[in-house]
């Protein structure tokens, strides 16, 4: 998901337990703005700097 100007507490505060609790394994947000990455699972978030390589639940990997 990217962050939205103006909607940037709903894509990262609210989005991210929204998609958790429907079944999403990995939910990764990006802001374009900041390149900021953020990366939640239901055990642990990460805030890394794009560019980066995110190892997902599925066993592939995102390059963001």
């Amino acid at each position: 998901m990217v962050v939205s100007k103006g909607y940037e507490a709903k894509d990262l505060e609210i989005g991210p337990p929204f998609y958790l609790s429907q079944g999403v394994k990995d939910v990764v947000v990006f802001d374009p703005l900041t390149l900021m990455v953020l990366h939640v699972r239901k055990d642990r978030t990460t805030r890394q700097v794009s560019p980066v390589v995110i190892a997902l639940e599925c066993g592939c990997q995102l390059l963001v």
